[in-house]
């Protein structure tokens, strides 16, 4: 099963948008050291079709978690793949991730009648 967590950093005159993921390991894992992972995104809702999946990352071996950083403000779509000697699974359940623009800060009541 994969999971969202959306983290969101602001910085003086930007902001900077993350989402980490998690994952149970394949069960191919144990017996496989070198066993590591695809990361895969769409621009859009889940379920996204495959054609629109870009592959954002390949994680270290045995590795369960990924930060993706600098997602653009949006609906993402996020699926995981095993990969194992150049051979790549199906793809997990697809995770959905909503990147919301960050608030406004500093508000003040500048006068008061």
């Amino acid at each position: 099963m994969l999971f969202v967590l959306l983290l969101a950093s602001c910085a003086s005159a930007q902001s900077t948008h993350s989402v980490t993921l998690t994952w149970t390991a394949s069960p191919d894992a144990a017996s496989n050291p070198t066993l590591a992972y695809d990361v895969y995104r769409a621009p859009a809702a889940c379920p996204a079709t495959p054609l629109v999946f870009v592959k954002v990352a390949t994680t270290a071996p045995l590795a369960t978690t990924f930060t993706d950083t600098n997602v653009p403000i949006g609906t993402m779509c996020y699926a995981v793949t095993s990969l194992v000697n150049g051979a790549e699974s199906v793809q997990s359940n697809p995770a959905p991730a909503v990147i919301l623009p960050a608030a406004p800060t500093g508000l003040l009541v500048s006068k008061v009648n």
